[in-house]
């Protein structure tokens, strides 16, 4: 993992506290409901993951509800032919790359550690584990934040297309790929924020901050922008087209538990 930023650096201590300052006003704006909700199982959040890359939220969560209906349990998702998994779970697009991702990363899980719900899940480090999904094919640094965020529950700020564009519109980093924002971002986000920024910047990015025509009309972070172009789109004031696809919230997929995970265990 890269290295972090000195916190004496005074450039980086500027960026820190203006980015605690984004998410406290970015918080106060989005007023979701608590994104801690959840406890959802590590294979159920690796799996819905997988099957929400390059789709939109609609189609991910069809493809997540028919693949356990048609297979009632992980053992079965493992064991499965690749073109019957690829016929339950079409509605997600994508579906001869996505069942054999599938199938593969349950079958290493599995004979790596004799389980679909590890041991040293809670007692890994974020890096130890982010290390270790990152080395399975089809897993890249998004998909393995998921994990760690809305599974575990750990305190990481997983960077999709949304994250990537505002987080480098704001000027908090300035970052050639989503992977990069993402570790540069680590460090800067307030301690135990890392889950709630990542919601309420999804959400800011489907509906304020779009790819094409921003509202910077009605943007709550407008003075702390960094944006050049930002001017130019609030004295236009042309509201983008409503969101119809892109990246995913989990929380929108995944069952809801209320039991903690560790005391769950895959079966």
């Amino acid at each position: 993992m890269p290295a972090s930023p000195s916190g004496t650096d005074p450039a980086f201590s500027e960026r820190k506290q203006r980015t605690a300052e984004i998410a406290r006003t970015l918080r106060a704006f989005i007023r979701t409901k608590s994104t801690h909700r959840r406890g959802a199982l590590f294979i159920e959040t690796l799996v819905a993951t997988i099957l929400s890359q390059n789709t939109s939220d609609v189609n991910s969560t069809r493809a997540y509800t028919e693949l356990r209906g048609a297979f009632p349990t992980w053992e079965e998702v493992a064991d499965a032919d690749r073109a019957e998994l690829a016929r339950v779970i079409k509605s997600g697009g994508l579906a001869q790359q996505k069942s054999g991702t599938i199938i593969a990363v349950l079958n290493e899980i599995r004979e790596r550690h004799g389980s679909f719900e590890p041991s040293h899940l809670d007692t890994a480090s974020d890096d130890e584990l982010l290390d270790e999904l990152t080395s399975m094919k089809g897993v890249g640094v998004k998909t393995a934040a998921c994990v760690l965020m809305f599974s575990l529950g750990r305190d990481v700020c997983a960077v999709d297309t949304h994250v990537h564009r505002v987080v480098n519109r704001l000027g908090i980093v300035h970052a050639s790929n989503a992977d990069k924002t993402f570790h540069d971002l680590r460090p800067l986000i307030p301690k135990g924020k890392g889950r709630e920024f990542h919601v309420d910047l999804i959400r800011f990015g489907r509906n304020i901050c779009k790819a094409r025509r921003p509202h910077c009309f009605e943007c709550p972070l407008y003075d702390l922008c960094d944006w050049e172009e930002k001017e130019a789109y609030a004295a236009a004031a042309i509201p983008g087209s409503p969101p119809v696809s892109g990246d995913v919230l989990l929380l929108d997929i995944l069952p809801e538990r209320s039991a903690p995970r560790a005391k769950s265990r895959a079966r």
